[in-house]
């Protein structure tokens, strides 16, 4: 049990709205009637030491930043005293009388206190107004003031130690300046309750604000990014997600056989009717709604850098791979105290971690069954591993003392990095790079070779035709004639060659030697490095109109040497843009139907897969404008009649039913992966480009399907992610029942899933971290993977974990697929929006670092230069836009 109960203090009154204090070593409450009690957390149930020196109720107190001396701040309506902690043992020691140090008087009802970093400066909320004291000697430093209902909380930033950022009831938050005696920012009415609680992050530059309908907001704090929001919580809705899981998980769990449920029904629709027969999962959640999702306590935990263990003999071989680490070591934590629970939340995944609830007997520490509903909190966190949690209760006057363990999200992460521990011993680690051998019957193993027609075959056939065959077996080259003589000269005849053209060399003259170019020059023009270093791109370079009427860019990607853009329009056709974009040079790729959803380069840079609405897909070459192979059947090509047209239609050989929304090469250009519907298909191919000189419109290139990969409970593959640029055997796919399916295509199997990858809808786009042929990355880093969803924010993803890492939120998305990419340093993300921009984060910091306005149009896709730090953007008016780095 992650909650244990250390005591239960009785106080003279309820302390419900109450401000009460804690540290990593003492507690202070009321005591008797005006008197403070101090009890410190080791010995909990000793005799507390008092403290006198108030005429009335004691509403807030709180403890100050440093260590020594240790300073406590108690405010009623008549005092505002400061007590050095350490001189009151020493005073008790010593027989002399307590006494603190009066900084205020009848400053009126106070609702909260805060300390500055130092401990020079207090805060004092009282009624709307705020009151900035000092802490050696009774003197008002300055008076805030400008809410319009009361001020609940104040709190001093600890890293710009003159900020200060106060809420209130009239819904709003302001930040104040209290040096410079000014006002920084004042936000308007964000909700549609008060605001109650507040917290401020150590670690980052945030500071956490919840609201009496149980909704957390964070607010970026650092200079120059207008205190802009980065998340938001909401906790009513993760509880009753908590609770509907928990019901399904006791189901599970139960022993009482059930009867086997039977339905004839879809996949999809099997596991809805089999939940529609079970008890109602809101059943759970009446509860929720009685005690109430008010945030009254906030905290931010943080866990130390755990250190990745590398072999010293062998460090010149590996390479820094402090992203990875940053990413996944340090999970800090935001503890959340409600009137009905307890919760951990990962700060940069928003996840539930765990949560205690007081209404469930079986979750919590034995003795607090009286505790139903919480009044106030308190927290502290003497050690990395442990908070200490003070809760008052909201109807009783008791305060409950608990400790409760703070849990990692990653486990041991020097294990998982290395590869020798997985968090489930069930499920071996994922990762791109697999050092397993193919097995013998792996699908990759299939290749497709043309027969080679047997020589007296061909010497029968040709003798039918009256052609004339060598002693070899070679048809002999004829005049294409309907007659076996023609008088005409020109074909009975060669006309005699004559010398048109001939160099002269006698020249006495000694041509010039050539130069050789030397090794170090070959090397340098060869070796081309993307710079790790470099910046992100934000400023505007080049723009381009694709087409000459407004047509929607579906999807753009660059070519694995940079040196062309392909893009995907709804206008039935592609678009090949040689660069620079001021070139004006390109290719019209022309034969599909219907609006083009996708296209993509071969891992050579010389062919490229298009794919459409019209049920078709193309294999085009980077120099022509006319389809290599054509994709219409889902088995094969092979049954392509004596006309050269379309197959016959056939049972075993079907076409595609839907339309194909994704389709890519994978494993290096062996294979080529296309979705249509709830599955993807494999298929190994042939390429033939000669043709006949009469029939030009059939092809002899040739595919084959080697195996069909189905999301049984999805409706549709909604995203689709394969490396082709080195060899692995891992594909990912997002379907609509909001999950992420990984598939071994060695063993050609699924061998896991990631459920609910989004809330409100399925991942529209899945990308990886491929990095570039002209940077290289360590391992690790090609495990990570992104995904995003209309209505929910960018999420990060590590395969080795099996747990998303990071959060990215900023950007809009409601209803269009925007398009997503990793820079190939793998430091930025970069993403569309619907607010006509494009937005660059930063992939630690999980925020945004430039907003590229200036788009006239949603911003549909957008992808990163392999070479240069270049973004290029797309809309849906068929205009792209190039960024670089400044």
């Amino acid at each position: 049990m992650s909650v244990v109960q250390q005591g239960v203090i009785r106080t003279p009154f309820q302390l419900s709205h109450s401000q009460i204090a804690c540290n990593s070593t003492y507690v202070v409450l009321p005591y008797v009637r005006t008197t403070l009690g101090v009890w410190k957390l080791d010995q909990i149930t000793a005799k507390p030491l008092s403290l006198e020196g108030h005429h009335g109720r004691v509403s807030a107190s709180c403890f100050g930043h440093q260590a020594l001396p240790t300073l406590l701040c108690s405010a009623s309506d008549d005092y505002v005293i400061i007590w050095n902690i350490e001189n009151v043992f020493k005073c008790l020691l010593t027989g002399k009388q307590i006494t603190g140090s009066v900084i205020g008087t009848s400053l009126g009802h106070i609702n909260y206190c805060s300390f500055n970093l130092d401990d020079s400066l207090v805060a004092i909320c009282s009624d709307r107004t705020v009151h900035i004291l000092h802490t050696h000697e009774e003197r008002v430093q300055s008076i805030l003031e400008g809410h319009d209902s009361m001020v609940s909380c104040c709190e001093f930033c600890p890293h710009y130690t003159a900020t200060l950022v106060t809420v209130s009831h009239d819904r709003t938050f302001k930040v104040w300046n209290v040096e410079d005696g000014c006002i920084v920012y004042q936000s308007t009415i964000i909700s549609s309750s008060p605001f109650i609680s507040l917290a401020m992050s150590k670690a980052h530059e945030q500071v956490a604000m919840g609201t009496a309908d149980g909704q957390v907001r964070i607010y970026d704090m650092s200079d120059g990014n207008d205190f802009r929001c980065l998340h938001e919580l909401d906790v009513p809705k993760i509880l009753s997600k908590y609770k509907e899981t928990a019901l399904d998980q006791r189901e599970n769990d139960s022993t009482n056989k059930e009867p086997n449920f039977v339905s004839s029904r879809p996949s999809w629709q099997k596991q809805k009717m089999s939940h529609d027969q079970k008890d109602d999962p809101t059943e759970g959640a009446t509860d929720l709604s009685e005690v109430g999702c008010s945030i009254i306590g906030l905290f931010y935990t943080y866990q130390p850098l755990t250190e990745h263990r590398e072999d010293n003999e062998n460090q010149f071989l590996q390479q820094s791979d402090t992203v990875v680490k940053d990413l996944l070591a340090s999970q800090p934590t935001l503890v959340i105290g409600t009137t009905g629970g307890i919760l951990q939340v990962n700060v940069k995944t928003l996840e539930l971690i765990q949560f205690t609830d007081f209404q469930d007997q079986t979750s919590v520490a034995p003795g607090l069954g009286s505790l139903s509903t919480a009044g106030c909190y308190a927290f502290c966190q003497p050690n990395p591993s442990q908070v200490w949690c003070v809760v008052g209760s909201l109807f009783e006057p008791l305060v409950y003392v608990l400790t409760e363990t703070i849990k990692s999200t990653i486990g041991n992460l020097p294990d998982i990095l290395d590869g020798s521990l997985s968090l489930n011993e069930s499920s071996p680690i994922l990762s791109v790079l697999s050092s397993a051998p193919l097995f013998p019957n792996s699908p990759l193993k299939a290749e497709l070779t043309p027969k080679v027609k047997d020589a007296t075959t061909t010497q029968k056939g040709a003798k039918k035709m009256g052609m004339a065959v060598t002693t070899k077996g070679q048809v002999v080259d004829q005049p294409l004639t309907f007659k076996s003589k023609v008088r005409s000269s020109g074909y009975s005849a060669e006309s005699p060659r004559r010398t048109m053209f001939q160099p002269k060399t006698n020249s006495s003259k000694s041509a010039p030697p050539t130069k050789t170019p030397s090794r170090l020059s070959n090397r340098k023009s060869a070796i081309k490095e993307y710079a790790m270093n470099c910046g992100s791109p934000s400023q505007l370079k080049e723009k381009l109109d694709i087409a000459e009427k407004p047509a929607a860019i579906n999807k753009i990607q660059f070519s694995g040497d940079g040196q062309y853009l392909a893009c995907a329009l709804a206008n039935n056709s592609a678009q090949l843009v040689k660069m620079p974009l001021s070139s004006g040079k390109g290719t019209s790729l022309v034969g599909h139907n219907g609006a083009v959803n996708a296209i993509t380069w071969s891992h050579d840079n010389q062919l490229l897969l298009s794919c459409s609405d019209d049920k078709t897909s193309m294999l085009w070459s980077k120099s022509g404008n006319e389809p290599i192979m054509e994709f219409k059947t889902v088995n094969n090509n092979f049954s392509i009649d004596k006309d050269g047209s379309t197959a016959k239609l056939d049972k075993e050989n079907p076409m595609f039913g839907q339309e194909i929304k994704l389709i890519q090469f994978y494993y290096v250009d062996k294979f080529i992966l296309l979705v249509s519907g709830n599955a993807f298909n494999m298929y190994k191919y042939h390429l033939d480009p000669t043709k006949s000189d009469l029939k030009r419109y059939k092809t002899n290139s040739r595919y084959k399907i080697v195996k069909s990969f189905q999301m049984t409970e999805a409706q549709q593959i909604t995203a689709l992610s394969a490396i082709n640029s080195f060899h692995s055997y891992l594909v990912l796919c997002a379907g609509s029942n909001k999950t992420v399916e990984i598939f071994d295509m060695n063993a050609a199997k699924s061998v896991h899933c990631f459920q609910d990858v989004h809330s409100a809808k399925p991942a529209h786009v899945i990308c990886q971290n491929q990095g570039s042929s002209y940077a290289s990355h360590p391992a690790t880093a090609y495990d990570m993977f992104l995904t995003a969803a209309a209505n929910d924010s960018i999420k990060l993803w590590d395969l080795r974990t099996k747990s998303c890492v990071r959060r990215y939120e900023g950007h809009s998305n409601r209803a269009h697929s925007c398009g997503l990419d990793i820079s190939p340093c793998s430091k930025f993300i970069a993403s569309g929006s619907e607010d006509r921009a494009a937005y660059v984060f930063d992939v630690r910091s999980g925020t945004y670092l430039h907003k590229l306005t200036g788009h006239t149009d949603v911003v549909s896709d957008v992808v990163f230069h392999p070479m240069y730090s270049q973004l290029a953007t797309a809309c849906l008016n068929g205009k792209i836009r190039l960024y670089t780095e400044p």
